[in-house]
């Protein structure tokens, strides 16, 4: 047992001592015990004994080898210290502290203000510098706010009906079906991140049996024909037109890099006829080996006096505040994608090509030309196998053709 000393009680995790009828599970308990007398409270979860440590220290009650051992230890953390604030607010306001009233206060439905709850997380996001994220939950913040013409929206409020008016809501403005899944994922998030602080309780999450309709993105490649034009195109040098084809190329020939990473890559990013850079959505570091054609690239680029490879971003401005480089980034790929239009024009190219063709063009082709899921998965910078099938899964048209013809032709 691991125990939490207040100034008048202590709490104790242990194991009910009986099984649950028809399995070795047992449920978790609280033992809150105020000045020698207790009372437990039963818990959500139920574990074998094998998986309970009852010397559980340092948040590890649940053994490692309990699949789900790190949200268990996380939520009886939460459970205990709800009960120590519980306690300091009781002397705080001079009233009597028993187990029976701590209990009771513990097993009181919650509720929380979601609209607060999200302001909150937002600004959180921005002092992070998480930019993104912090712009994706303002829109969902104020698309909320348009929809319940309210001051306040509580987390228990929000049920498979609410969910279900709000989705028409998005749909009478004419959102796509991808955007109106994105919008509803948020606000199964901030449901998750609440529960997971202890401001709402699990039974209140609408989203255990209700399920959000995905849609399908839509997602144009081209061919290493289609490539091969806009490369061949004969272009005004050092034009806008011709900065744009030499950036999608770059990321074409380096595995589809990320709109986001090119306009930030710096000289300092080529090491050794490598490239390696941070990659801005994930924060993690990537290393790619520079082959012959974008090594041609950067060639045309060299002596430019500036620190930044592509001439979209420049030394004259401080891009240290993330939302204005969030901004900038828009900013620019709005831009390089409307002379990207005019590339394909020129090319004679019908599809919508765009600074993710880049990233799709290079997945389709390089999936057609090897069978190593894993090292694909690790040259686009996925940060796992799922990603890489969930993100090569838009491309299943091409295989289903594929097997249709080796089986009919």
């Amino acid at each position: 047992m691991y125990i939490f000393d207040t100034i008048m009680a202590t709490f104790n995790i242990e194991l009910n001592s009986r099984p649950i009828m028809g399995s070795n599970e047992r449920t978790l308990l609280m033992r809150i015990t105020v000045n020698r007398k207790h009372i437990r409270l039963n818990l959500m979860y139920s574990v074998a004994p094998g998986h309970f440590n009852p010397k559980g220290k340092a948040s590890k009650y649940i053994r490692s080898s309990h699949p789900e051992h790190a949200r268990i230890n996380n939520y009886l953390e939460d459970k205990i210290l709800q009960a120590k604030e519980i306690v300091t607010k009781l002397e705080k306001e001079g009233k009597s502290v028993t187990p029976q009233i701590i209990r009771s206060k513990m097993t009181q439905p919650k509720t929380c203000d979601l609209f607060v709850f999200c302001e909150n997380l937002k600004n959180e996001l921005l002092k992070r510098g998480d930019a993104g994220t912090y712009k994706k939950y303002r829109t969902i913040l104020g698309s909320l706010k348009e929809h319940v013409k309210k001051p306040e929206l509580y987390f228990d409020e929000i049920d498979g009906k609410f969910l279900s008016e709000y989705q028409e809501f998005l749909k009478k403005q004419e959102k796509e079906q991808t955007t109106i899944h994105a919008y509803v994922g948020r606000i199964r998030s901030l449901f998750n991140k609440a529960i997971r602080q202890g401001l709402i309780e699990p039974t209140t999450n609408p989203f255990s049996n209700y399920r959000i309709k995905q849609g399908k993105v839509l997602k144009d490649r081209l061919t290493e024909n289609e490539i091969i034009k806009i490369e061949e195109l004969d272009l005004p040098e050092s034009s806008l037109t011709w900065n744009v084809r030499n950036l999608f190329l770059f990321s074409f020939y380096n595995a589809g890099i990320r709109i986001s990473d090119i306009l930030l890559m710096t000289w300092d990013n080529i090491k050794d006829d490598r490239l390696v850079y941070t990659m801005y959505k994930t924060n993690k570091v990537h290393s790619l080996k520079l082959l012959t054609k974008p090594l041609a690239i950067l060639e045309k680029y060299k002596g430019r006096g500036e620190s930044f490879i592509f001439p979209f971003f420049s030394d004259r401005y401080d891009y240290s505040d993330p939302l204005f480089l969030h901004n900038q980034i828009g900013a620019k790929t709005a831009l390089i994608n409307k002379y990207l239009k005019d590339i394909s024009v020129k090319a004679k190219i019908s599809k919508n090509v765009t600074t993710h063709t880049a990233r799709h063009s290079f997945a389709d082709i390089a999936r057609q030309k090897t069978d190593n899921l894993y090292n694909l998965s690790k040259t686009l910078g996925h940060s796992s196998l799922k990603v890489t099938e969930a993100y090569l899964s838009s491309f299943d048209e091409k295989a289903v053709d594929d097997t249709l013809d080796s089986v009919f032709k």
